[in-house]
C-alpha cells in the first residue's frame, strides 16, 4: 500500500482521495499510469474498510440477539415461577368444552409447574 497506508475509515480515505487527485492527476501535472493506480488502491482500501465494518457490526448483532434471548430466557422462568402462563392456561381450561384441549392445556400446566 503506497497512497493510503495508516487509514482507518472512509471519511478519512475520501480526504485523502481528494488530495492525491489534485496532486496525481494527469491535468495536474501527474501520469495517467499513476493516478489509475491511487484510484485502484483507493477502490481496494474502500473495500477494505466496507468488509470490517460489516464484521463488526455483525458481531454487534449477534451479541445484541444473544443477550436479548438470554433476557427473555430469565423473563421466561420469572413468568413461570410465579405461575403466570399457568394461570392463563387453566383459564382456557375453565372454558373450553373440549376433552382434548383441556387434556392438552392440563398436561402443559404440569409440565411448567415442574420446571
Amino acid at each position: 500500500m503506497k497512497y493510503f497506508k495508516g487509514i482507518a475509515d472512509v471519511p478519512q480515505a475520501k480526504l485523502r482521495y481528494r488530495e492525491l487527485a489534485k496532486q496525481l492527476h494527469p491535468d495536474a501535472g501527474g501520469t495517467a499510469s499513476e493516478f489509475q493506480k491511487m484510484q485502484e488502491e483507493y477502490n481496494a482500501t474502500l473495500l477494505h474498510l466496507q468488509k470490517q465494518k460489516n464484521t463488526t457490526y455483525s458481531q454487534t448483532q449477534t451479541s445484541l440477539e444473544d443477550e436479548l434471548l438470554k433476557d427473555l430466557g430469565r423473563l421466561a422462568r420469572i413468568l413461570i415461577k410465579k405461575q403466570v402462563p399457568q394461570s392463563f392456561m387453566k383459564q382456557k381450561i375453565r372454558m373450553t368444552d373440549s376433552s382434548l384441549k383441556k387434556g392438552i392445556l392440563e398436561g402443559v400446566v404440569n409440565l411448567l409447574n415442574g420446571l
